[in-house]
C-alpha cells in the first residue's frame, strides 16, 4: 500500500525555564555540528565510523551532550556534505560548513514522543522536557500516522517542531473524470468537472468574518494591556481553529463531489502570492491572507485517502486564456466586474469558472499526453 508524507510545523509553547533550556541545547548542537564539520573538511571524510570516531568524545565532554544528540549531529554534518556534493558535483569547498540557524533533530521514540494529550517530550541537555503543543491544524489521519525524524528551531521567537507524518493510502485509481479548480477569496474554491458541472464554494462570510477578527485585533493591540494580550493569544488560536474547521469542511465536499475515480487538478500557490502583493496594505489580511496551503494539503490527504489522484500546476494564463478559442488577452478578465470576456470570439462567464476549466482542460491535456484515456 503507497504511503504519503507531509511534513507539518507545531508550536510548542515552552515556559520562560524550558525556552532557555532549548536555547542552551540548540546552541550546544550547533557547536557539536561546527567541530565535526571542521573535521570532516580538514579530513575530507565522511565515513561515519571514523568521523565518530574522532569527534565523539570531545563533543560529549566539551558540551556536556548527551550520547544519542552527539550521534544525531555527526549524522546531520555528513548528510549535508553529502546533499552539497549532489547538488553542486563538489564534495569540499574553501571552508568547511557553519550552523547558525538554532534547531536540532530528534529521532521518533528515541529523542521525542508525543502522549494522547498532545504534549511533546524531547531531549535536552537536561535529559527529557514535557511540552504543551498546537495541534489544531493537523488532520487527525496524520497525527495518527507515523512520525519521523523531527527538528526543533526557533523562528521570529517562537519554538517549532517540523515533524514528517506518514499515513497508508490506497492505489490511486485510473481517472474516469477529471475536475479543476481554482482558489481564490470572493470563492474559497471553485471546481468544474468537465461535463459542465460548476460548484462554487463561497468565501463572503469568510470575508466578513476575518474583518471582524481584524477589527477586534485591533483594539485590543491600542489597548496593550496584559489581559488584552492574553486575549489577543486566545483570539489568535480561536481564529485558526476555525479557518482549520473551514478547510475542511470545503476540501471535504470538494473529495466527497467526486462519485467516480478522479484527477482533481489544482493551481500552485503562486496566484494567490501575487494576488496578495497586489492588494491593498489595509485589505490584505482580509481580502487574501487565507490558509490556502492547508487547504491544498486537505484536499490532497482525503483524496489520496479515497484513491483519487491530485496533480498540481502552474496557473499562468488560466485568468486570461479563453476556454473556448484559446486567446490569451489580459483585457479578457474585468476583474472588478469578477467577469470574463473574450474580446476574440465574445465568450463571456464569471472569471473564477473560466479559472476553472482552464485549470480542468490542463489536467485533462496531461493525461492525454502521459497515455492516459478517459473512457
Amino acid at each position: 500500500m503507497p504511503a504519503n508524507t507531509l511534513t507539518y510545523a507545531i508550536r510548542l509553547r515552552p515556559s520562560p525555564v524550558k525556552a532557555k533550556l532549548l536555547e542552551r541545547t540548540c546552541d550546544a548542537y550547533l557547536k557539536a555540528c561546527d567541530k565535526v564539520s571542521d573535521w570532516c573538511h580538514a579530513n575530507e571524510c565522511l565515513t561515519q565510523r571514523k568521523v565518530q570516531d574522532a569527534t565523539y568524545r570531545t563533543i560529549r565532554e566539551t558540551l556536556g551532550m548527551p550520547s544519542q544528540m552527539a550521534i544525531s549531529a555527526t549524522r546531520r554534518v555528513i548528510g549535508n556534505y553529502r546533499t552539497i556534493k549532489e547538488t553542486t558535483g563538489r564534495q569540499w569547498g574553501k571552508q568547511p560548513i557553519r550552523y547558525t540557524s538554532p534547531g536540532y533533530d530528534l529521532v521518533w521514540n528515541r529523542d521525542y514522543s508525543v502522549n494522547r494529550h498532545g504534549l511533546v517530550s524531547v531531549n535536552t541537555l537536561e535529559g527529557r522536557v514535557k511540552l504543551h503543543a498546537d495541534w489544531t491544524h493537523i488532520p487527525d489521519e496524520y497525527r495518527q500516522g507515523r512520525y519521523g525524524t523531527a527538528r526543533i528551531l526557533q523562528r521570529n521567537g517562537k519554538w517549532l517542531m517540523l515533524i514528517p507524518m506518514t499515513v497508508n493510502t490506497p492505489n490511486p485509481r485510473r481517472p474516469q473524470r477529471v475536475t479543476g479548480v481554482d482558489l481564490g477569496i470572493r470563492f474559497l474554491a471553485t471546481a468544474y468537472d468537465g461535463d459542465g458541472k460548476i460548484t462554487f464554494y463561497s468565501g463572503k462570510e469568510v470575508t466578513h468574518r476575518r474583518a471582524e477578527y481584524k477589527e477586534l485585533r485591533s483594539e485590543l493591540q491600542r489597548k496593550g494591556t496584559r489581559s488584552a494580550r492574553k486575549r489577543l493569544k486566545s483570539i489568535g488560536n480561536r481564529e485558526n481553529r476555525w479557518m482549520r474547521d473551514v478547510n475542511h469542511q470545503v476540501s471535504k465536499a470538494l473529495v466527497n463531489a467526486c462519485d467516480r475515480p478522479t484527477l482533481i487538478v489544482l493551481e500552485n500557490l503562486k496566484g494567490i502570492r501575487k494576488t496578495t502583493e497586489k492588494a491593498r496594505k489595509t485589505q490584505r489580511y482580509v481580502q487574501v491572507s487565507w490558509a490556502f496551503f492547508q487547504l491544498r494539503q486537505m484536499i490532497e490527504y482525503k483524496a489520496a485517502k479515497e484513491g483519487h489522484t491530485v496533480l498540481v500546476i502552474d496557473p499562468a494564463y488560466t485568468s486570461q486564456a479563453c476556454p473556448k478559442c484559446g486567446a490569451i488577452l489580459k483585457t479578457n478578465r474585468k476583474k472588478k466586474q469578477h467577469l470574463y470576456v473574450c474580446a476574440n470570439c465574445g465568450y463571456t462567464s464569471n472569471d473564477d469558472r473560466v479559472g476553472a476549466m482552464n485549470i480542468q482542460r490542463i489536467g485533462y491535456q496531461s493525461l492525454l499526453e502521459s497515455g492516459v484515456s478517459i473512457p
